[in-house]
């Protein structure tokens, strides 16, 4: 015996979905970019404080598509979506911003003394010499590091801005619907 399909998921619940995601994520970025912000002005490092505050405005961006869905508008997707977009380019400047000045010497020193000391032994242990070897070193884990951060992002902003495309549709019909009240959805 075949099992039929499951129904389809009403632009209701479609919705309630999207604002719940829209919440979340909006919230994260707003508390990330915040406390990036403070410890970069702390810390008097400019550069990162203005990727930091860039983020903190996609954030805002997500928030306000967020608020604008709730009260039942629907370029509140396309706010949504855009935050997305802003967001993944500013990771991508902040990744290119790090290939092309990274400082390896000052990077060592931000690294607290027993890890230091762990990866000169490591190095050692390798057969390289710490003090010739140390700036490839970092250069690779600076590498690394930034390709998979622009990896993840490129995952994580992009399935999310195709999935707030994909949802319009379902979140328009439960939008037009009289029947859901604005304390269904928010």
């Amino acid at each position: 015996m075949t099992k039929s399909p499951p129904p389809p998921v009403q632009p209701e619940r479609k919705l309630q979905r999207v604002l719940a995601i829209a919440r979340f994520d909006s919230l994260s970025v707003i508390v990330c970019a915040s406390a990036s912000l403070g410890l970069s002005l702390l810390s008097g490092s400019w550069v990162f404080a203005g990727f930091s505050g860039l983020a903190l405005a996609a954030g805002a961006m997500e928030w306000h598509g967020y608020q604008r869905l709730r009260d039942r508008w629907i370029d509140g997707l396309q706010w949504l979506t855009g935050a997305q977009g802003c967001l993944y380019t500013v990771i991508v400047g902040y990744a290119f911003w790090r290939w092309q000045y990274f400082d390896s010497a000052a990077y060592w020193l931000e690294i607290p003394g027993p890890a230091r000391e762990q990866l000169t032994a490591k190095m050692v242990e390798a057969g390289l010499n710490p003090e010739d070897d140390r700036e490839l070193l970092l250069r690779t884990m600076n590498f690394l590091i930034c390709t998979m951060l622009l990896g993840v992002s490129t995952l994580y902003q992009g399935g999310l801005s195709f999935w707030y495309y994909r949802q319009r549709r379902a979140v328009a019909l439960a939008l037009e619907n009289p029947s859901t009240a604005a304390s269904d959805i928010g």
